[in-house]
């Protein structure tokens, strides 16, 4: 098996077990506490896997993180506050759809992207919003703000 299909059966194996993880999580009940300790982990972590991915900007975040997973298909579009990032397809959440419909977003996605984003750019966690999900929605959409104080500033005394 040559590595293109070694790396694309690695990463679709890796989406399933994270799929049914989440979905055994929901059915017992626990998913919600085990994302909350999963969100405080992740702060400590966040630097560590930057390094070690090489991730030194907000749109390193989600392009590396699309190249060696392979499950969300991450756009980021710079606007003139920060970012826009925006999937319209992912294996996580279609595969846990196919499981039984746990939401895997906030704890195995969307929540270590943050910490990644935030240890990287020095963006404060609440300049990051989520607007829609896959599970939800037709679309993934992240919104980065990485306007500062002293910008805003700058811009009222125009």
């Amino acid at each position: 098996m040559d590595i293109e299909k070694r790396l694309a059966l690695l990463q679709n194996t890796y989406a399933a077990s994270i799929a049914e993880t989440v979905n055994t999580y929901d059915k017992l009940k626990v998913l919600d506490t085990i994302v909350e300790r999963r969100k405080e982990r992740q702060a400590q972590t966040a630097p560590f896997l930057n390094q070690q991915l090489g991730i030194e900007t907000v749109e390193d975040v989600f392009c590396k993180l699309s190249e060696i997973y392979g499950c969300a298909n991450w756009f980021v579009e710079k606007t003139d506050d920060g970012y826009i990032a925006t999937a319209v397809s992912c294996k996580l959440c279609m595969l846990s759809k196919k499981m039984g419909g746990a939401n895997p977003c906030n704890g195995w996605c969307l929540e270590p992207m943050f910490a990644m984003i935030t240890a990287a750019g020095k963006i404060d966690a609440g300049s990051i919003a989520v607007e829609s999900t896959l599970m939800t929605g037709n679309c993934c959409k992240v919104l980065v703000n990485i306007r500062t104080e002293q910008n805003d500033t700058a811009e009222t005394r125009k």
